[in-house]
């Protein structure tokens, strides 16, 4: 009897080891369990991902057009996430289209860039899928220190409705995004 209770406690602690083991790999690999790092981080290219934060984007002059009381934007640029590996970050195109109703005219005008810092693992994991994320679905803020997936910093009023669509063009759509590796260092 002795040995019977000796190898049921030794099965017991090994499940008890495995149950452990996968709780904490479950709880680092969804949500915002495991938080990004609290140093800043910044590219070759001098793109800046700030402390606190898993990414950004980064869409350069992007075209404005009203009609009316319609107002849009469009255009293209980068979206810059930090990656699993120390020294790394990743890249990729993205597009984005936004909104509003805050036209008068009739017009149509390059603008200020549009920065957006992205503070869900959430919102990152999504977008290096190649899904689209639709700002309706996600809490976006002009605040700093909102509890927001998505936090405007520059390009964007809180009125506006935006998308952003991983890839440079359709094809990206059909195939996926082409990522790549770039080297990042603390800022």
């Amino acid at each position: 009897m002795s040995r019977l209770h000796h190898a049921i406690s030794h099965i017991a602690a090994a499940l008890t080891l495995v149950f452990l083991s996968a709780s904490a790999h479950a709880g680092a690999v969804g949500g915002n369990a495991t938080p990004p790092s609290q140093m800043a981080v910044q590219t070759e290219a001098g793109q800046r991902i700030p402390a606190g934060a898993y990414g950004i984007v980064e869409i350069k002059n992007p075209v404005e057009a009203t009609l009316l009381q319609l107002r849009g934007l469009a255009g293209r640029g980068d979206v810059v996430l930090r990656g699993d590996e120390s020294g790394m970050c990743i890249s990729f195109p993205l597009r984005l289209v936004a909104g509003d109703f805050g036209g008068d005219a009739i017009s149509g005008r390059r603008t200020s860039s549009v920065l957006l810092v992205l503070r869900s693992r959430r919102v990152t994991e999504a977008l290096a899928r190649g899904e689209d994320i639709v700002s309706d679905m996600y809490r976006v803020s002009k605040e700093e220190g909102a509890d927001a997936d998505i936090i405007i910093k520059t390009g964007l009023n809180a009125d506006h409705g935006f998308v952003l669509n991983p890839g440079s063009n359709i094809l990206a759509d059909i195939f996926g995004v082409e990522t790549h590796r770039i080297a990042c260092a603390p800022a």
